[in-house]
């Protein structure tokens, strides 16, 4: 096998099992569980990485056995290392810096040393006023953007680096308001699980209850009926639709175009009144649990057709006018550039990778629920910039669309189930969802029936290093355009 190609599915064990001696756990399928000695972890690591294998999440168990994940060929390998509380371990982060912030998080929580790695100040107790320069010279200086800021934001501070207008350099610094809410899992049933679940990232509550339940159902061994998993995906898709739809009118409020802002909030406000009225709430909480989904649509599916049918007309029009306006696109093309590689290098994901041509998507790499019987085509674009992803955005919303369709059409064939019984069993799976950021990871451990560990790997915790990797040559005024593009949640990483 040579360096660069990929690793067939199934074949990660057998690869490393002959440098080694790699000892294979059992896993539900599309998983594997691989146990090694702590110091072979980041040659082995290496290893995956070199084969394309991308990174995708690292915490430690209850048992202190450290887990690192990675997304190889339609399966997330875990590599596992038993350690203890005085341990270290060559940092992964030498390899890549999408290791970086994990492996300070669990240097903080922890006291795991990650040897060699650049930069282990604390990151989950932030001091806004204690600012660390990394650009010298005459004239530079220090704005810290956060992490109170105007309007809706959360909490988050962007240090800007500039000796003026341009750029020089970006941090980015979360957990101003980490909750500890993978603690608040611990002793719950899964089904009070799916509630908290819902809360770890309020646009996102779909994906994460989604996200959720495959991995309790996974650990399980239960699995959804055909109709519940069909409505799963409509309320994802129009989840994704919601968020997409932010994003332009944000970008278009940046821009200073008011009948932009209206358009396209209005067409959003459409979108959640369509989930207010399918489910009772604008957010499609209390409808994904554990076993299948909580009630019957109270819409029927002519009503909801007809709905997306008059968007998708609105939509195709406004998507016309917006993208026809120089002072608007000017302002996004070539902003915020990201080369593929770079993206790969910080194992970004979602729509900021598919911007940059990297067709990456938990629903086709490792299809799940009804995914894996419906058809869709992954949106990308090339060039990279914030108008790549707005591209990519506008272009999936058409794909969701199409999505809902073949959910509603193959819904009138299928017969109505209850939600499948719950074992009071034991067992441990990753479960995963494509949210609107991009690709979303849990792991769950049950234990007779409650929730014992619950690990979240989020979208947006991974691609908020990506986004201070994003500005080359950009100057302040172009800050809020890609910030906007990214269509990020600090939620997402103070979890």
């Amino acid at each position: 096998m040579t360096a660069g190609s990929t690793i067939p599915a199934g074949e990660a064990h057998e690869f490393l099992d002959g440098r080694f001696r790699a000892v294979r756990e059992p896993a539900p399928p599309g998983e594997q569980r691989l146990l090694l000695p702590i110091g072979v972890v980041d040659r082995a690591a290496a290893l995956l990485l070199e084969r394309r294998a991308r990174f995708v999440a690292m915490f430690l168990r209850p048992e202190r056995s450290l887990a690192v994940a990675f997304a190889v060929r339609g399966q997330l390998v875990a590599l596992q290392a038993s350690v203890d509380r005085t341990s270290s371990f060559p940092s992964l982060a030498l390899l890549s810096p999408a290791f970086r912030l994990p492996e300070r998080e669990l240097h903080d929580l922890h006291g795991i040393v990650p040897l060699g790695h650049p930069d282990l100040a604390s990151v989950l107790d932030p001091d806004p006023d204690h600012l660390r320069r990394r650009v010298e010279g005459e004239g530079t200086f220090l704005i810290p953007y956060g992490p109170i800021r105007s309007g809706v934001f959360e909490s988050i501070q962007h240090v800007i680096e500039t000796g003026g207008e341009d750029v020089l350099a970006l941090g980015v610094r979360p957990y101003f308001k980490r909750r500890g809410l993978e603690s608040r899992f611990d002793g719950l049933t899964p089904g009070d699980g799916a509630t908290v679940a819902e809360r770890v990232a309020g646009i996102a509550s779909v994906a994460h209850a989604c996200a959720f339940t495959h991995a309790v159902e996974r650990a399980l061994g239960v699995e959804p009926s055909p109709r519940a998993q069909l409505w799963r995906v409509v309320h994802a898709e129009l989840e994704r639709i919601a968020n997409h739809l932010d994003v332009a009118t944000r970008l278009a409020e940046d821009a200073g175009l008011s009948v932009g802002v209206a358009r396209f909030g209005i067409l959003k406000e459409q979108v959640m009144r369509l989930r207010a009225r399918l489910c009772g709430s604008r957010f499609g909480r209390g409808v994904v649990v554990p076993g299948g989904i909580s009630a019957e649509p109270l819409l029927s599916t002519t009503e909801i057709r007809s709905i997306l049918n008059e968007l998708e007309r609105d939509l195709r029009r406004d998507r016309k006018l917006l993208l026809r306006t120089p002072s608007f696109t000017d302002r996004l093309i070539g902003s915020g550039t990201l080369e593929p590689i770079t993206v790969d290098a910080y194992a970004g994901i979602g729509p900021v990778a598919r911007g940059s041509g990297i067709p990456t998507d938990a629903r086709f790499e490792r299809p799940y629920g009804a995914y894996r019987r419906l058809g869709f085509r992954i949106a990308t674009a090339e060039d990279g910039d914030a108008m790549a992803r707005l591209e990519v955005r506008f272009d999936e919303i058409r794909e969701s669309i199409h999505l809902i369709r073949q959910a509603l059409e193959r819904d009138a064939k299928e017969e109505d189930e209850p939600a499948a019984e719950l074992p009071a069993a034991t067992g441990a799976a990753f479960g995963w969802a494509e949210a609107p950021m991009g690709e979303l990871v849990y792991w769950v451990e049950v234990a007779e029936g409650r929730l014992q560990t619950v690990r979240i790997s989020s979208p947006s915790l991974r691609n908020w290093p990506v986004f201070a990797a994003a500005f080359r040559g950009d100057v302040l005024t172009d800050f809020s355009f890609i910030e906007h593009s990214f269509g990020l949640t600090p939620a997402g990483a103070d979890r």
